[in-house]
């Protein structure tokens, strides 16, 4: 028998219990749950698009009063003022996309007021090469933290919560079958699932072994 199919607006909820610790996220996730009881104030996770980084800010953001996050895209000099009324700035999506005068006088003013930093990145901010020397310095200050490609398990579980919002259940074969076939990368997934889903709407027949196969001879 055919799922019955509606489409739904998709709302992106961060939720600390929808947070899915395994192997590959563990040591990110516990330095985020034990603040502030870090090893350093400064911290920078990185690791692939869709591997859960943000979801870690919005962890954090919770836990403190006073706070700000940010997309890296959207930071100017207007930040500086406002360092001196958080304890903690979330940086979030960093790709050496902030003028670097700018950034080492945001890390600068950081330290002096003693600040807690976190950094979401891709890569790790230490392997950016950074013109200015007294920058450089202020990275070395940072805790790096990698998240690892996903294992079977965890993508089980984007596979299923991905679906279920968009009022979607399917056989754990069918996961499986998907598991077996798709790229293993976050980014991969997501954007696999979101085409099956437009395939399965557009078609109007639910989701099974022949739509998937269909979509990865696409």
């Amino acid at each position: 028998m055919d799922q019955l199919i509606f489409k739904f607006p998709f709302s992106k909820r961060y939720y600390e219990q929808d947070f899915f610790v395994a192997k590959n996220n563990f040591a990110a996730y516990k330095l985020i749950e034990s603040w502030p009881s870090w090893p350093g104030k400064w911290l920078n996770i990185y690791g692939a698009s869709g591997s859960g980084k943000t979801h870690l800010a919005k962890i954090l953001e919770k836990k403190i009063n006073k706070i700000k996050l940010i997309d890296a895209f959207y930071i100017d000099d207007t930040i500086i003022k406002d360092l001196e009324n958080i304890d903690c700035l979330i940086i979030d999506n960093f790709d050496n996309n902030i003028e670097e005068k700018l950034f080492y006088t945001i890390l600068n003013q950081s330290k002096q007021l003693e600040n807690y930093i976190l950094i979401n990145s891709i890569s790790s901010i230490n392997h950016v090469s950074f013109e200015l020397k007294d920058l450089k310095s202020r990275i070395n200050s940072f805790l790096f933290i990698g998240i690892e490609l996903p294992t079977d398990e965890l993508l089980r579980v984007i596979i299923s919560k991905t679906l279920s919002e968009k009022q979607i259940s399917i056989n754990p074969k069918i996961s499986d079958f998907i598991i077996n076939n798709v790229e293993r990368s976050y980014e991969k997934m997501f954007k696999f699932l979101k085409e099956v889903d437009e395939l399965s709407l557009s078609t109007g027949k639910s989701i099974n072994i022949n739509l998937i196969k269909k979509v990865l001879n696409q």
